[in-house]
């Protein structure tokens, strides 16, 4: 089996790692598995070869692909469409094409109009991450994570199963879902606290008392901001292909501040004697209790997550069967249509911002 990776960032060479080590099981053995890499920037294939993660190395992505059963780009969003013109012509029939952007909707539609209907794609966005460095790559990187399949409606069912295996072989655990709804949702967890935390800087550090600030700020403003100290060549591209979805979400969040706002003002009314008046007091949706439900909510949201990672740690990561494989991809394809949505709930297939009576 030929595996080629295109883009040799942290994601590229964390799966490469991840297969390096495969390929010593007893399946990873049978499976005679040859790593092709291919990056465009010279040295980080150097790199990636003083690492020792790939067999070889071409010095064009059209050399990449050659005779490649699994194709993986790893590239930013913005070169996929450069990529899939460089290779269309060079793939071989029955190859499986999959990538690994953070935005899916604009890559699945540069799938269907690039890629020959000899191949199969399917779409992919890992959880994990922690630096663009390849000198970061980690073969354990993906263990445990949940890793967000987007599969076209008609792509064969052996590149389904196929890709949702390999997402296990890298530790991850496959969630099939529509792209608009990945769309909608990562706007929302991954491209809002980047874009928050930026204009949080931006307000702070165009102020004129900034200098005086800055001597003050410390753990807080540390951890509020910290998104906002790299990833902008990742995140520029993010949004200008998941535009609607991040407009949507950032409207959505100017009236949450909106409200925040008049529950200051409302908890900081006192009479002439400093008292509080009444009607601070006497609010039952208030300020404290707008507070103590973003806790409570994130509490949940942390026990949560430590319990999925107990349960995975006592269970180990297993390999999910065919059926179940498909079963994910059928509650992809047919959920939401057996789903009734309560009034203002999110619409995957209507993300936030993209109808303009969402912005009145």
């Amino acid at each position: 089996m030929r595996i080629s990776i295109i883009g040799l960032g942290l994601i590229g060479g964390s799966m490469g790692l991840a297969l390096r080590n495969w390929a010593k099981t007893e399946e990873g053995q049978s499976a005679n598995l040859e790593l092709v890499g291919f990056d465009a920037k010279g040295k980080q294939k150097a790199l990636a070869d003083k690492m020792g993660i790939f067999h070889r190395y071409t010095n064009t992505p059209m050399d990449a692909v050659k005779d490649a059963d699994i194709i993986i780009v790893a590239t930013p969003v913005m070169a996929v469409r450069d990529t899939f013109e460089d290779i269309q012509n060079h793939l071989k029939p029955g190859a499986i094409v999959t990538d690994t952007c953070s935005t899916k909707r604009q890559v699945m539609a540069w799938a269907k109009e690039l890629l020959p209907t000899t191949v199969s794609f399917v779409g992919g966005h890992p959880m994990a991450g922690k630096t663009a460095s390849l000198e970061e790559a980690d073969a354990n990187l993906f263990k445990g994570c949940t890793y967000c399949l987007m599969a076209p409606v008609g792509v064969k069912e052996e590149a389904i199963e196929t890709i949702g295996r390999l997402v296990t072989i890298f530790g991850a655990n496959p969630y099939f879902m529509d792209a608009a709804e990945h769309d909608s949702y990562t706007a929302a967890i991954s491209h809002m606290p980047f874009l928050a935390a930026a204009g949080l800087v931006n307000l702070v550090g165009t102020s004129s008392g900034w200098r005086e600030m800055s001597r003050l700020a410390s753990s807080g403003f540390q951890d509020t901001t910290r998104l906002a100290g790299g990833g902008v060549a990742m995140h520029l591209d993010i949004c200008r292909t998941n535009s609607d979805s991040i407009i949507g979400w950032i409207d959505r969040y100017q009236k949450q501040l909106s409200e925040l706002r008049e529950l200051i003002e409302q908890a900081g009314l006192f009479d002439e004697r400093g008292r509080p008046k009444p009607e601070s007091l006497s609010e039952p949706a208030g300020l404290e209790q707008y507070l103590k439900e973003a806790a409570e909510t994130r509490e949940r949201w942390q026990a949560s997550r430590q319990q999925v990672q107990l349960d995975e740690r006592s269970a180990g990561v297993e390999m999910p069967s065919n059926k179940e494989l498909r079963s994910n991809y059928t509650r992809m394809l047919f959920g939401s249509l057996f789903t009734r949505r309560k009034p203002g709930q999110d619409d995957p297939n209507n993300p936030p911002g993209s109808n303009p009576s969402d912005r009145k």
